[in-house]
Parts: structure tokens; sequence; C-alpha cells
């Protein structure tokens, strides 16, 4: 008899092992040792229920058998009543152990299986919640399996799974069917016993309550000092009858306002609201009315007569009548709650691929408490007043895959413990959301904070109607607060924000710990109407996260914020705002790039007549890489010389092409060859004797500037040798000598090398010893002088009373204002301004005093506007605006990033603690961008801001003092010494 070897044997157990896995059907899994795997569809089930059971039936036939005697369940009801007999017939407790040394777990039962119930296709209406208890899952049994300790056995999982019949949809609804309409022009009615309708569904389609106007929003023409009017413009809104249920639907800064009118006064255009409303006179409102009769008027929309018990609705025009088509009103809040305890939790319930419809407001579609290892997999959740689905507390492993969510109105997938909780078996853990397809949904789409290794990957979400698509973190918590280990990764976000403000696509708030935002897609992300919606925010107290790799495309705003966070607390690194692809990425994103790249070009800066490059030149490498895989960012090499010399991350849409730039200097004479990536090598010659020290990476703080006003140069001096050196270091202004200084440098070393310069007017190319070249103009300046000048005076509709007392012969101006912030589109400001300031200018105004106990958020500074009597009241202010403030406490500069008529970008620091007036400001223009200073003493400027370019920035702007409030209350400021100096 031969021998076995021990290796071979191993193999052929590997073998038999894959064999039994793949050709024998899964019964449960082991708790170790064997990877989750999703449920199978098969048509053996232990019961099944279908629309033309019976639940006296056995419940254990697809259908009914030819007698009728026998067949499927009629109700979900009884199949759950039917598998917690089968539960006690099939589990039993496990057996004694034999090793007397045996320590076992606390699990006690020893023998189960799975239990199957599918369901056939059709409508199942419920009148009240299915509520499954810990009897109602699977089960963790102990089984005489070794674990190759003599101590313990192998656990495993057993699951009781509710899952469609292979190939059908059956639709498990809060709604009541509506039935018997009838026709009445191009309206159909039908009778609906009920004090009230939430919501129509048809054919599992959430339709339009009757509305105005019946796409998007109107925007009072004023904004009224009271909190229970709104102002209309002629013919928007109507003394119509029957308003008894009006509602009106306002977007607010932060929140959704719902009210209702109780008055229409159409002459004066003003209607009264039934409650005061927060936050109607700080911002601008935009609203709609529904829930009116007279507003049926579109095709989709409906109404409910409560009078009359009656439905109204006017169908699409390819439905030729409601009767034809399933139509149903949703009557209860929640349609599955699974409900376990602290000392026993809800095992290992599983739900695949079943429809989800119809729940008013007030609580989710599904919820998890207390369950360990439960599944929502493969399924629909949609037209749900409320949430879809929600984790709470004493969850484990609970996994969300593969679902499509649609018109959910309250949140989608919200995954929320307890900040600090006081048993550990209450932390939500290993949460699992992921390949989640999400369409036309309101609320926080995918929220989860105080929860522990929580993975949110590879879902796609689009058309959002709330403030964030994915928020993770509780923005409330402390150190000892339960949040850390989240994952968000791979998702791809499309088409969000519509409707939202001040708000990022991801955004992360709370302290936490290994929490990484990576990998994900995110573009065509909308404007914000008051404030600015970003790609990714880091929100409120963000500390320890990790952003990483992450890809943007068309934002109309910007790519990443900050608010009470910093950024030197969180990582953010690798990110790209690209251009918008030629081709579309990929719904689910999923695996690698995996790039392609053509099309080497080489270019010199400095060539001899012969061809050769001019050692020490810069030398531009190009090359075209494709992205034949997954959407996603990935390194490009570049070879020098059959090295890789450096490495650029690129990122790539998927079956797109992009463009990766290297820039090298080759000092050595000789042949040199490159490549990029797989592309062949390219050879060139070059020649010239070897610098031992070049200068790079030149740069300018500005280049216009007015006479008088410094500018600073810097560049990196790189010692090529080995060896120290010693040199002088000398800045040239049109190839003359202008400044120098003595550097040193240790073999290999680099360092920066900086000067600071008061050119005189002119035009001038500067340069760093051999570094490359910029150009620079001075221009002459002229003083204008404030006491011949027209002061105009302007004040905001947010920020009156106000009073203004311009002194120009004293050059004293006092401004005492209100507002609720100037900033974003509250732009609440009064303003004491010059007009006609056209070009370059430099303006400097000394705070001389502010009033007692001022607020710290009372901006008051140097103000640039287009037009400064235009602001953000009703409608976008005018473009073209900054603003160099400072504050008892704090100072810095705001801009119009967007040009969109309001001033959503800040940069600002605290002053010195204890700081007192008087404090100094200074703004330049130099073309279209801007710069800010603010000194204690008027020489040592010690905080400095620039803007970018600023789109829709006029050549002639006004220019004055500003000051505006946060909090509705006055305050008043006093300035001095304003002088305004202009290029020629």
């Amino acid at each position: 008899m031969k021998r076995i070897s021990p290796v071979l044997l191993v193999c052929c157990i590997l073998f038999s092992t894959n064999i039994f896995a793949q050709n024998i059907s899964r019964d449960g899994k082991l708790l170790r040792g064997e990877k989750w795997q999703r449920f199978q569809p098969t048509e053996k089930a232990d019961f099944y229920v279908a629309t033309n059971g019976n639940d006296n039936w056995s419940g254990t036939l697809p259908d009914p058998n030819s007698d009728n005697t026998d067949g499927p369940f009629a109700s979900l009801n009884r199949a759950q009543k039917a598998v917690r007999e089968l539960k006690e017939v099939v589990y039993s407790p496990k057996d004694a152990p034999i090793e007397k040394r045996w320590i076992g777990s606390p699990h006690e039962l020893g023998k189960g299986r799975d239990i199957l119930v599918l369901v056939r296709n059709g409508f199942y209406s419920l009148q009240e919640p299915l509520i499954f208890k810990p009897e109602d899952g699977g089960e963790r049994i102990e089984t005489n399996l070794p674990t190759g300790a003599f101590e313990y056995h192998k656990l495993k999982d057993n699951y009781v799974t509710y899952a469609a019949y292979p190939g059908e949809k059956p639709v498990i609804s809060g709604g009541v069917p509506v039935t018997n309409w009838k026709k009445k022009g191009d309206i159909w009615i039908a009778q609906y016993d009920a004090d009230t309708a939430a919501m129509l569904i048809v054919n599992g389609k959430k339709q339009v309550l009757a509305r105005t106007p019946n796409m998007g929003y109107f925007v009072p023409p004023a904004i009224s000092e009271k909190t229970d009017e709104l102002y209309f413009n002629p013919s928007e809104v109507k003394n119509w009858t029957e308003m008894d249920h009006n509602r009106v639907i306002m977007l607010l800064r932060w929140h959704t306002g719902i009210n209702s009118i109780i008055k229409v006064d159409e002459k004066s255009g003003v209607v009264s609201l039934r409650s005061p409303q927060e936050g109607v006179v700080i911002v601008p409102p935009r609203y709609y009315i529904e829930n009116v009769k007279a507003l049926l008027d579109s095709a989709g929309e409906w109404y409910f007569d409560k009078v009359r018990n009656e439905l109204s609705y006017i169908p699409s025009k390819e439905v030729d009548s409601p009767n034809d088509i399933l139509t149903s009103v949703p009557v209860i809040n929640q349609l599955v709650e699974v409900k376990g305890t602290l000392e026993k939790p809800v095992r290992n319930l599983r739900f695949y691929g079943l429809t989800f419809e119809g729940v008013t407001t007030g609580n989710s579609a599904i919820s998890f408490s207390f369950a360990h290892a439960c599944e929502l997999v493969a399924s629909e959740v949609r037209s749900c007043n409320g949430a879809g689905v929600k984790i709470n507390p004493g969850c484990y492993q609970p996994r969300i895959l593969d679902n499509h969510f649609e018109t959910i109105e309250q949140g989608v997938i919200h995954c929320v413990g307890a900040g600090n909780p006081c048993d550990g078996r209450e932390i939500i853990r290993e949460t699992q959301i992921s390949y989640n397809k999400i369409y036309d949904c309101g609320g926080i789409n995918i929220y989860a904070a105080h929860t522990l290794m929580t993975t949110i990957s590879h879902n796609y979400i689009t058309k959002t109607r709330g403030r964030y698509a994915i928020d993770v973190g509780g923005w409330s918590n402390q150190e000892e607060a339960v949040d850390g280990g989240y994952l968000v990764e791979y998702n791809h976000l499309d088409d969000v924000q519509k409707d939202a403000d001040d708000s990022g696509a991801i955004k992360t708030a709370g302290l936490t710990f290994n929490s990484i935002v990576r990998k994900n897609l995110i573009h065509n992300v909308h404007a914000g109407f008051f404030n600015d919606n970003v790609g990714f925010w880091f929100d409120n107290m963000s500390s320890g996260w990790t952003t990483e790799e992450n890809i943007f495309y068309n934002l109309e705003q910007g790519e990443m914020k900050l608010c009470a966070a910093l950024i030197e607390d969180n990582v953010y690194r690798n990110n790209f705002n690209i251009e918008s692809p030629v081709s579309a990425p990929e719904i689910i994103i999923e695996g690698d790039p995996v790039f392609e790249e053509s099309n080497l070009k080489v270019l010199a800066a400095s060539q001899t007549s012969s061809g050769k490059i001019v050692a020490g030149s810069v030398i531009t490498i190009s090359a075209d890489v494709f992205n034949s895989g997954s959407t996603g960012i990935a390194p490009v090499q570049l070879y020098v010389d059959g090295k890789i010399y450096e490495e650029k991350f690129l990122p790539v849409v998927t079956n797109n092409s992009q463009k990766v730039e290297f820039e090298v200097r080759i000092y050595d004479e000789g042949e040199h060859y490159f490549a990029v990536g797989a592309t062949p090598y390219k050879t060139i010659q070059v020649e010239g004797e070897k610098p031992a020290v070049v200068y790079t990476n030149l740069n300018c703080s500005t280049n216009r500037i007015l006479n008088g006003e410094l500018i600073e140069v810097n560049a990196l001096a790189v010692n090529l040798t080995s060896e120290p050196q010693k040199m002088l270091s000398s800045l040239y202004l049109n190839n003359s000598k202008e400044k120098s200084i003595t550097v040193h440098l240790n073999g290999g070393e680099s360092r920066e090398v900086k000067f600071e310069i008061q050119p005189k007017p002119g035009e001038y190319t500067l340069r760093i010893e051999n570094s490359a070249v910029q150009n620079i103009s001075v221009l002459e300046a002229k003083e204008v002088d404030i006491s011949k000048e027209k002061i105009y005076q302007y004040c905001s509709a947010k920020a009156k009373p106000y009073k203004i007392e311009a002194d120009k012969k004293n050059n004293r101006f006092k401004i005492t204002a209100g507002g609720s912030d100037f900033f974003h589109a509250e732009d609440s400001y009064a303003a004491a301004y010059v007009k006609g300031i056209k070009g370059d200018f430099v303006a400097t105004v000394k705070i001389n005093e502010f009033g007692n106990r001022t607020h710290e958020w009372f901006r008051s500074g140097l103000f640039v506007r287009n037009d400064i009597s235009k602001s953000f009241d009703v409608q976008p202010g005018s473009k073209g605006s900054v603003l160099v403030f400072a504050t008892p406490g704090r100072a810095g500069i705001e801009y119009d990033e967007f040009a969109n008529g309001c001033m959503h970008k800040a940069s600002s620091e605290n002053l010195p603690e204890n700081s007192e007036t008087p404090i100094y400001l200074k703004i330049v223009r130099h073309g279209n961008s801007f710069s800010g200073y603010i000194s204690l003493d008027g020489e040592n400027w010690i905080v400095e801001r620039h803007t970018t370019n600023i789109p829709g920035i006029a050549e002639t702007v006004d220019l004055g003092l500003a000051a505006g409030g946060p909090d509705k209350n006055q305050y008043w400021v006093e300035f001095t010494d304003w002088k305004i100096e202009i290029g020629k």
C-alpha cells in the first residue's frame, strides 16, 4: 500500500472541501472558517405565502393543490407562526461534552437547520407592522465538530429567510388598495372612507400632491419683518376655495419649514401663516403650496377631499383608467420591525428579493434593534413618507446589500447608536451598507453615527433631495464616545444636493479613530441657494478623519470646506477635481483602474543649434493614459534611464483618457531615455556643464502691484553635489541684480531662498539665479481724496435699523447695524462707500473702536462689490464681493468665489488673545484677485489672506466701509484713517 504524503493529504482535503461547498447546498454557516455568502434562490422551501393561499392550509406547497384542500399560506403572519412551530421541532439542546475539560460556549442549542419562507408574486397589504422577535430568527448552535482545541466546539449560524419566489416580485405594502375609479372630465374620482390620506401610490410610484408651482419654487419679492407673513408675486397665490388643509413647504437655511396659510390678501400680495416660521426673515425662502383642490391641474397629481371622502387623481396619458393599475393609500408608518432585547437579540433573520412600499411619516419602513447578523439583500424599498431602513442600538453585523431605494422622504439608511452606551451590548458594530442604488430620496440618504467598524461602500446615490448623500460621525460626541472605524469607499454620487444648502455630498463630523473616506466618485453637485454646497465637508468637530483618493467633477461650487474643524486635525490628500469625462462612469464602482499609456512626448525649454538639450533646462514629458478598468486613481511612473524617476497619482474615469505630465531637469551630458508607464522609450542628447546648485519652484506673492507695495519672491535652492556649497544667491529684475543673500548648503541639501522687494513702477522679468522666469507689473499710484468724494450709504433689508455717521473732513465713519450674518446669502450689512474705483488699488483703514460687548462675529471692514447697493435680499445680489474684516476677536477675508451674488468662501483666524483696538486693515486688488492684511500696529501685518481670481468682478467697483451683525442685535464700529490709492 502506497503511503500518502501529508502535503497530498492536505490538498485532497481542500479539494474535497471545495467540491462540498460548490455542489452541496449550504445549511447555515460556521462562525469561523467560512466567509459570508448571500442566499441563493431556490424553489424548495419550508413554507410558501401566496395571494391565492389560505392560512388554514399547511403552507408547504407553492400552489394550491388540485382539489383546493392544501397549498400556501395567505399571510406573512401565518408563515411567521409556522416558523416558530418548526423551530421547536428542528432545534434541540446540545449534547453533554465528552471531554471533561470542555469549556464550550454559552449557546444552549446543538442541532438545527435553516428555515426558508418563499413569498409568491402579488400585493400584500399590511394593516399593522410585522414584528419579528428573538423566537422568529435563526439561531447560533454549538456543533460537535472540534475546533482543534479540546476545550471548544465549532459554532454554526442557522438562518430564517423570507425571500421572493425565484423570478417573482412580491410587494409588501402599508397601503390599502383603492378601486372603483370614475372619470369626471380629466379627473378620476374614487371614494375613500378615511379621515386622511397621506400619500397616493400608483404602480409603486409615489404621486404628487396637488401643488403650485408644479415644478420648482416661488421666491417672495420681499422679506417681511413679521415671521408669520409671506409676500408673493401677482398671480402666484390666490384666495382659492377649500384651503382648510393647505400646506406651505419652505426651503430655509438648514431646515424645511412646513406651515399653512390662514389668509390671502391678493391686493397687497401678502399671505398670513398659521404660526410664526423660524428663519423667514433671515433668508429668502423658496416655497411651494400644496394640498389645495384648485391646484389639481397636472398629470400625476392627486388630492383628498376630507369632506366628501373623495380621492381625485389625474393619471398620465398612457393610462386609460386607474382601475387597470394598482393604486393604494398607505395607512401605517412601519412595515417590518426586527426587535430583540439586550439579553436576547434576534439572530440570523434574512429578507431577500422582497419589495416594501408605502409607509406614512413617523417611523421607518424597516427597523432593526438588538439584531445580530440580520440582512436585507436584493430587495426594493420605495414610496415612503418616513425613513427607509433604521439600524438601532444593539445591532451586530447587520447587512444592507444590493437593494434599490426610491422616493424615500426622511432618510434612506440610518445607522445611529448611543453616543455613550451603558452596556457594550448596545453598541452597533460591523455594519455593512454596500452595493445599494438610491434614487430621488430626501433627508440624509446614508447616515451613520455612534457606531464601530461601519462600512459604506460601492453604493450609487443620485438625485438627492436632502442635505447630505452620505453623513458619518456624531458631531456632538466626546472623547469617550463610541464613534470609529468608518470605511466609506467606492461610492458613486451623481446629481446630488439639488435642494440642499450649506452641505457636502459626503460629510464627516466629530471625533473619531481609524476612519477613512476614500476612492469615492462625486460629480454634478448642485450649488446652494443661500450657502455653498461642496463635494466633501469636514463639519463640526471633525478630527481623526482621513480623506484620500476621491474624484470630483462638475462641482457648481467648491471641492472641500471646513466648519468648526481644522485641516490639521484630519488628513486630506490625493483628491482630484477633474474635467468632465467624455464617457460616463459606471453605476457601481468595483475594482481598480487599468491604465494603458500612449503618445509619449518630450519637449525641452532650451536646446542647442544642433538640437541637443542644454544641461539643467526644464524638460516636459507627457503621455495619454487610457483607463480600461474601473474608475479610480492609480500611480503612473516616469522612467528615466531605466529607473523610476517620479510617480504621480492620476484620476481617470473608466473608458476615458487623461494626459499626465512630468517636468525634469537632466544635468549630466550624454544620452538619456524616457518612458511613461508602458510606452516605448524616447531618447535625448544633453550637453553642457552641470551646475552645482539649481533654483526651482520660483514663486511670487503677486504678479501685479501698486507702487510702494511689497512683493515676496522665493525659490528652492538645490545642491546637486555631495560637497557643501556656499554661494551668493541673487534676485534679478530685467537681468539686473536687485538683491543678494549668502546661502550655505550641505551636500544634497535643499533650502528656500526668499526676498522681499519694492520695485518702482514698470514691467519686469524676475528670476533667482538660474530659475525659471516670471513677469511682474508695478503701477503708478494716485491717492483718492476721501474728503472730496461723494459718500454713498446703503443698508441691506436684514441689517435694519441702521445708522451711519460719515465725517469726511475728519475721516471718521461710525456704522451701527444689526443683521443675521454678513456672510453667505444673509448679506446683512450697512455700508458707507465710494463709486467708480477702477483697476488695481490699495485701500487701508483703522478700526478705531467697537461698541461695548460687541458680538465676536460682528464683521467690520473694507468691502468691495460691483454694486454695494444690491444685496442678497430675496434673490442673489451683485457679483464681485470681497470683504477684508475684523471682529473684536477674529480677522480674515471672505468673497464671492462662484459669482452667484453671495460670499461663500471665507478664511479667518483668531486674533491674539486679549487683542484690543485699534485694528488696521488693508485690501489690495491685483487684476481679478485680492489680498487682505490685518495688523495691530499698522506696520506688522500679522494676518494675510488671498482670494482666487473672482469670476464676475467688474473693472470698476464700489469700495467702502461695511459692518453687519450675526444675531439680529445692533452693534457699532468706528473707522478712521480711510485711504485709497488707485493704479494709473
